[in-house]
């Protein structure tokens, strides 16, 4: 039985390792059908992908390796061009667990649900350096979440559909094509035209959430993947643990990723943070006095960063948002939020909130 149960999994995600969110990649996977979609919708995919910097043949291997932020951008302008707003759905629709790597390769070959989705957790980094996964598994229901956890990305609500997507894929190879999510919850604003969306998540979809993710039942753990295959998923478990084992960075420069995931899973206490670490709470205090900098200031840093997505990308009221990024009350929120930026969470919506929604959707 995994680790996770009656607690959060940290998902491990590189990004939670990259010096540079410029520096940030993900195998093309899922994108590999964004060109023919476009193509599909009746717009030229070809002058768009030369404007972001990228050439149609580099979409078309999902092993290739691309910059997360400006693919993003790509993503964003795609959306525009076309005017639909569930380019993402789409996506989704049209890709396959084994788009994710290796992560979706370890997810087929699982002995059972719960060891399929710990993989899911502890090597999606190895797919996707931008995003964070976390298994949440409660008295009787578990929640599989995923999180944008980059600055400067782009149409997230997209990928926040993509994922949704992906992860009510993975439970139905796993469970059977008649399996169904107690709840799935999309961290982006209700569409003009909901219909594609209730017509693929059905009744049990919400918008405006602070998450994108999935709640079922805990009966399903246990059941034997009809895919399981002991011998594959050892060695792909190996294979996994090399290439993880490649990966150096300093914990400094892990921080401000791992922070962000912190606040959107409710784990952002100094222990819990140096924990991710294996550090002492005194160790991490000591370190970041050493870099300069204290676990204040990176904190203020990656609740800005939330607050800003959550504003710009969700309708929710300013006191959940508070609530989110664990303050107490809206004021405490509000006068972090004006020593920031200068201004209040209102105030920065309506100067910022319609010029996000005008770039990356028509009218």
């Amino acid at each position: 039985m995994s680790q996770g149960r009656n607690n959060k999994r940290r998902f491990r995600s590189a990004t939670e390792l990259s010096v540079d969110n410029l520096e940030a990649t993900f195998r093309v996977g899922p994108l590999v059908n964004l060109a023919p979609l476009v193509s599909s919708l009746g717009c030229n995919p070809e002058p768009l992908f030369r404007q972001a910097g990228f050439c149609l043949e580099d979409f078309q291997n999902p092993d290739h390796r691309m910059p997360y932020i400006r693919s993003s951008h790509l993503l964003a302008s795609c959306v525009e061009a076309t005017g639909c707003e569930h380019l993402g759905l789409l996506l989704g629709q049209q890709a396959e667990p084994s788009h994710l790597g290796i992560a979706g390769f370890l997810v087929r070959a699982a002995p059972n649900v719960e060891q399929a989705l710990n993989a899911l957790v502890e090597n999606l980094d190895l797919h996707d350096e931008g995003g964070a996964v976390t298994l949440d598994v409660g008295p009787d229901f578990s929640t599989l979440s995923f999180s944008v956890i980059l600055n400067g990305v782009s149409a997230s609500d997209q990928i926040y559909d993509i994922s949704a997507v992906m992860m009510c894929k993975i439970m139905q190879v796993l469970c059977g094509s008649d399996w169904c999510a107690s709840t799935i919850r999309l961290a982006r604003r209700e569409p003009e035209d909901p219909a594609p969306f209730r017509r693929f998540f059905g009744k049990v979809l919400f918008f405006d959430s602070t998450e994108c993710a999935i709640t079922f039942g805990n009966s399903c753990l246990s059941r034997q993947a009809p895919t399981a295959d002991a011998l594959l998923f050892r060695h792909l478990s190996q294979e996994a643990k090399e290439l993880h084992a490649l990966q150096h960075h300093e914990m400094i420069e892990e921080l401000p990723a791992a922070l962000r995931r912190g606040l959107l899973t409710e784990q952002f206490a100094a222990h819990q943070i140096a924990g991710v670490f294996g550090l002492h709470e005194r160790t991490l205090h000591r370190r970041l006095r050493a870099a300069g900098t204290s676990f204040r200031q990176e904190l203020d840093q990656a609740r800005m960063s939330v607050s800003e997505q959550l504003l710009g990308s969700t309708s929710l009221p300013v006191c959940d948002i508070a609530n989110a990024l664990g303050y107490a009350d809206s004021s405490g929120f509000i006068r972090a939020f004006q020593r920031w930026c200068g201004t209040t969470p209102s105030s920065w919506r309506k100067q910022n909130s319609p010029l996000l929604r005008e770039k990356y959707f028509r009218s």
